[in-house]
């Protein structure tokens, strides 16, 4: 049975020209699992150590942000949600309802510390910014600084991360402060986040073990890393909470638009495989390949220049796989969306009426793989 769930919209997510631009050179943002081609080719093969390494020279070097204004006006595209209200990852609840929601921009801290949650939100380094060299570009890294409410921030202050079984304190989310139990842990205070951002920190820190893997020296040893290079038990922990809390379109989301400014992206999320590859008990060896993204005959289009229906015959592809499609404009806008099921061979017939005049970019994913075709509409 033919499932399908069509969205036909203009969003108001908007990115720079000279961002979008950039993106455009090697692909579209904001679209599940998107990398530019060939991003990760020089890791095939790899396991372990040398995966880590070759990761490593890929996502380095990259722009460095300035810390203000630069990071407050990053959050602008890499932590808004639709509802111009941030995520914030000490007092959101995805998929529930937080006791409250900042507004981007308008809530940032500025002056006093507040003396409760609910006053402000700034930026939280979740790899504590005391534990590394205050230089660029891990002061500003956006994979390390997440916006976060201030009062929360500040009691979570360096703490590592753990399990707490008893808490001494707990904020509204559900996160919470206590000893941590966390087998082979130190028995000393941590910081438990809640459940549904345990795989964000986890790729995060990950993400921060690879790309300063050769910077260890300008990082301090503390409960969680011995320098950069994560201890058995946080590697346990962690591998779990990746596990446990998979890649979210939030951060599929967060990944593209922190690409556009910094112009490296989090491996781990891309390939959350790469995370067991390296710190797993399994190897990956020859079945680490990035997915191919050639083996897919090319999608028809006509007419192209459209003027009113644009057809798109999709290519054939057995077994047949689901299907996420979307166009953009220039600036970045979406503004058709398609998710669908068995449409293998299929041809699909889209109104252009009312379009702007110009270029537009379809994208289509089916079985992970990315066809990307410019449109002409005028």
């Amino acid at each position: 049975m033919t499932r399908i769930a069509i969205v036909h919209f203009k969003s108001h997510r908007y990115i720079t020209m000279k961002k979008i631009f950039l993106l455009l050179v090697v692909i579209l943002p904001y679209l599940g699992k998107a990398q530019p081609a060939g991003y990760y080719l020089t890791a095939n093969g790899l396991n372990g150590e040398p995966l880590r390494i070759a990761l490593k020279s890929i996502i380095r070097p990259h722009t460095a942000l300035s810390y203000s204004p630069g990071l407050w006006n990053a959050y602008h595209t890499t932590d808004v949600k639709p509802s111009g209200k941030v995520w914030d990852v000490y007092s959101d609840i995805p998929g529930g309802t937080p006791a409250y929601e900042y507004t981007i921009g308008t809530n940032q801290c500025s002056g006093s510390s507040p003396s409760a949650e609910n006053g402000c939100y700034n930026r939280e380094h979740t790899w504590p910014q005391s534990k590394f060299s205050s230089s660029a570009p891990m002061q500003t890294d956006l994979f390390i600084v997440y916006p976060a409410d201030y009062y929360v921030n500040s009691h979570r202050g360096d703490l590592p991360y753990g399990v707490v079984a008893t808490a001494s304190q707990t904020f509204t989310n559900g996160s919470k402060i206590g000893i941590n139990t966390y087998a082979g842990a130190p028995a000393s205070e941590c910081f438990e986040p809640i459940d549904s951002f345990k795989g964000d920190l986890a790729r995060n820190y990950f993400y921060v073990s690879t790309c300063y893997r050769d910077d260890s020296a300008t990082f301090s040893s503390w409960e969680m890393a011995t320098h950069v290079n994560l201890n058995p038990w946080v590697v346990q922990m962690l591998l779990e909470w990746h596990h446990n809390d998979p890649v979210s379109k939030k951060e599929i989301d967060r990944n593209n638009a922190v690409y556009a400014l910094q112009g490296n992206r989090n491996p781990f999320i891309d390939h959350p495989e790469y995370a067991d590859c390296i710190w797993g008990s399994g190897g990956c060896g020859t079945n680490n390949k990035v997915p191919d993204q050639s083996s897919l005959a090319t999608v028809s289009l006509f007419p192209n220049p459209v003027s009113d229906k644009i057809n798109i015959v999709l290519p054939v592809v057995a077994p047949s796989f689901p299907l996420s499609l979307r166009i953009f404009n220039l600036n970045g806008i979406e503004v058709y969306h398609l998710e669908a099921e068995n449409l293998s061979g299929q041809n699909l017939s889209i109104s252009v009426s009312g379009w702007s005049k110009g270029m537009y970019f379809l994208q289509v994913i089916m079985d992970k793989k990315i066809i990307t075709q410019k449109v002409l509409v005028n």
